[in-house]
């Protein structure tokens, strides 16, 4: 069957909260303007979190920004009914290997609630930072077959190759014990709620928490702080938010534009619009 692409013409940004796994150096800067949160209080704030903090345009309020947050390329799929997603992600990890790519699951709440609303994806991966919209396309035109012969076709409806906006963070506490603090941290399971997935790394008497994914509202940053402060027994400011990575470019969240309300149109075959 013929695979279709939506245009990518159009930047779309990122939203809400899911994550992947990962880890990174620490970077103990906080931005101007992030509240503390108290310690102990972590519950509380968590409750108190209303999801994006909507500024009027669906967006979270994010001033954790700059090398906190990035810009990613990512592969949508919306599968026929007789679809095998495991072949079809297959097939996609295949062309990127082909690039020396790896690729990474992500949520789907990645994607601008615009796009959400035309069709919610069975599969979403993440391409590498260093990553384009050409490689994406290019990965697509590989897996669903084109110029291959005849049943070597991905059975997918369409394939979006599209930039979004991701969190990029890690959070860092000094402890005597880090790797009792980090098992009691995951526990508790406040990390869990609030970012779903993460990654946890200890070394020497510093115990580090990583997320890479949809951008967090400045409530949830500040939730998780605090969360992992009362575990450590030190105030939430004690808790430092910084990049998991100094190398490549941030974004300045105050001066991008709104997400587009409307729902960008599809174009048949392969072309990329």
């Amino acid at each position: 069957m013929d695979g279709r692409v939506l245009s990518a013409s159009v930047v779309l940004l990122a939203a809400l909260l899911a994550g992947c796994t990962g880890g990174g150096p620490d970077f103990p800067a906080q931005p101007s303007g992030a509240g503390d949160a108290a310690a102990g209080t972590g519950d509380a704030a968590l409750a108190q979190v209303t999801q994006g903090q909507d500024l009027g345009n669906g967006r979270p309020e994010v001033s954790y920004d700059g090398l906190m947050v990035r810009r990613r390329v990512v592969i949508a799929v919306h599968s026929g009914i007789n679809a095998e997603l495991k072949g079809v992600r297959a097939k996609l990890d295949a062309a990127a290997a082909a690039r020396n790519m790896v690729l990474d699951a992500t949520s789907p709440s990645v994607l601008e609630p615009a796009v959400l609303q035309h069709v919610t994806p069975e599969l979403i991966v993440a391409l590498p930072a260093s990553a384009t919209l050409d490689d994406g396309r290019a990965m697509v035109d590989q897996a669903v077959g084109e110029g291959a012969g005849e049943g070597t076709e991905v059975p997918a409806e369409h394939f979006h190759v599209l930039p979004v906006l991701v969190h990029d963070l890690q959070f860092s506490v000094e402890s005597a014990g880090p790797a009792a603090l980090a098992a009691a941290v995951d526990k508790e399971g406040i990390l869990s709620d609030a970012l779903g997935n993460y990654g946890t790394t200890v070394g020497g008497s510093q115990a580090t928490f990583s997320y890479t994914g949809p951008l967090l509202g400045d409530g949830t940053v500040e939730s998780v702080r605090a969360g992992i402060a009362r575990q450590a027994h030190v105030a939430a400011s004690a808790v430092a938010v910084g990049p998991r990575s100094p190398a490549g470019t941030g974004v300045d969240m105050a001066a991008e534009p709104p997400w587009d309300p409307e729902v960008i149109e599809e174009k048949p075959g392969h072309t990329h619009g």
